[in-house]
């Protein structure tokens, strides 16, 4: 469904004067963001420009020192991370601590019957439990069900990302958000992550942190540009390619945080 179809729908996020100090430092300040349900949203900036900062904020990894942020109409502001997560929200991380001597099967049951409060199945699982058939949905989204009884430790670097992408969408959430997802990916693993970004079921709003501008404005619809920890630009990416200002803080550079 297009952004303009969706003006009469509650906001998927709502993000109102969104700030994080550390000491006396902002990492991101005064933030307004406004995403409709369905909306595939990228996040850019360079190093240093606040985007992890906020995500963690988002997601509820560390407190916001100022504003609000609602989620269909929902204040999640002071809400607790697996209660955000019962409500629909996902994060992947930069990096992920994913465990080697599981495999994509396990690991993605896991992911289901974390989500569903259900960590009392011992091992071996049934092939019958309806969280096994759910795990194979996954990795049919996520687009490695080839790789379903491979180890994790036997996954490229890239398959790995995919697996990641496959945990977060585990009962089906309503506002994922992806933090780097092409970080460290080779040049022929980036056109396969591509093309599973634009995959991914429409229903589900996503959100993406990217350094890679390719990937970023070629998955997403509409784009924010932060910079120095305030935003510096919004638009949908033929705007942003020929903003003036995103171009000149992207010959700079900086560190993330």
């Amino acid at each position: 469904m297009p952004v303009s179809d969706r003006h009469n729908t509650t906001n998927a996020l709502e993000v109102r004067g969104i700030g994080k100090r550390f000491g006396g430092f902002w990492a991101v300040q005064d933030i307004d963001l406004t995403i409709q349900p369905g909306e595939r949203r990228a996040i850019l900036g360079p190093n240093g420009a606040g985007k992890t900062s906020l995500f963690n904020v988002l997601t509820g990894d560390i407190k916001a020192s100022t504003g609000t942020i609602r989620m269909f109409g929902d204040d999640i502001t002071r809400t607790p991370i697996n209660k955000r997560i019962q409500l629909g929200l996902r994060r992947t991380y930069q990096h992920a601590n994913l465990f080697n001597g599981l495999t994509v099967r396990d690991t993605l049951f896991l992911a289901v019957a974390g989500v569903r409060g259900g960590w009392r199945q011992p091992m071996p699982l049934a092939a019958s439990d309806a969280r096994v058939t759910e795990a194979e949905k996954l990795a049919v989204v996520a687009g490695i069900s080839d790789l379903f009884h491979h180890q994790v430790s036997a996954l490229s670097h890239g398959q790995r990302r995919q697996l990641e992408i496959g945990i977060a969408l585990a009962e089906n959430p309503k506002v994922l958000l992806l933090d780097e997802p092409a970080a460290g990916l080779s040049p022929a693993e980036r056109p396969k992550l591509s093309k599973l970004l634009m995959s991914l079921p429409q229903e589900v709003t996503v959100v993406l942190i990217e350094h890679d501008m390719e990937i970023a404005l070629q998955t997403s619809e509409s784009v924010s540009v932060l910079f120095n920890g305030q935003l510096l630009a919004e638009g949908a990416p033929d705007e942003i390619m020929k903003n003036e200002d995103v171009h000149r803080v992207y010959v700079g550079g900086g560190h993330d945080h």
